[in-house]
């Protein structure tokens, strides 16, 4: 054994108590790994096939971290979702709403929404929900934006840049894509007498998808039942 430095055993990677049969095995690998990482071209086609499979592993990994990520986000959203429903209720915009609708003077539920109500349904869009309420005054006009959901109402009124005919309503949201569907009712705010029902489906305009309901009386307030498609 003159001149040989390495322990034989850690070289092969046995122990002292190893069988022939085990040394014999342990040095045919130890021939073949030489043999692969000697020649050039097959090393690096080894180390490319090594790097890829942890690539694979590495993917795995990832996707199901992101995976568990995206559950744990959705059950916080459903658990905020659920929260902010029972907040609002349906008088404030949460689900479909269809009963009487009078102003509050005259025994009603509920004002016009103003633009912290408009927000909160915007929030609820935002989180999933896929049927909200609107009851707009007849002559506003609005343009909101909030977690990436956007909403417009135009009036019939001319010197707001309505067209004297028709009631307007955008919804958008970040995706580029929101479509719905609304039954729209014109209301009565003295005693909550509804008219005009009509079902509308929206229609994409630019960025935004918009349903157009004709003004087709006196009443001062108008009510959208909406559903996200």
């Amino acid at each position: 054994m003159s001149g040989f430095t390495g322990c034989p055993y850690k070289i092969l990677g046995v122990s002292d108590l190893a069988a022939d049969e085990e040394i014999q095995n342990a040095f045919e690998a130890s021939k073949q790994a030489y043999e692969l990482l000697i020649d050039g071209e097959k090393r690096r086609a080894y180390d490319r096939q090594i790097a890829n499979e942890k690539e694979k592993v590495l993917h795995v990994k990832i996707e199901e971290l992101e995976k568990e990520l995206e559950k744990e986000k959705n059950k916080s959203r459903h658990e905020e979702l659920a929260k902010l429903r029972n907040e609002l209720g349906e008088i404030g915009g949460a689900g479909h709403f269809w009963g009487d609708d009078k102003c509050i003077g005259q025994g009603g539920v509920r004002f016009v929404m103003q633009k912290e109500e408009l927000i909160m349904v915007l929030r609820l869009l935002a989180l999933g929900e896929k049927k909200v309420n609107l009851k707009f005054q007849a002559d506003d006009n609005w343009e909101l934006a909030e977690a990436g959901w956007t909403m417009r109402f135009q009036s019939v009124s001319q010197g707001e840049q309505g067209d004297g005919i028709n009631y307007y309503l955008w919804i958008g949201n970040k995706e580029g894509g929101a479509k719905f569907k609304a039954v729209a009712e014109q209301i009565n705010q003295w005693d909550g007498e509804t008219t005009k029902r009509r079902e509308l489906q929206s229609e994409k305009d630019e960025t935004r998808e918009r349903v157009k309901y004709r003004m087709e009386s006196n009443y001062m307030s108008v009510r959208f039942n909406i559903t996200i498609l």
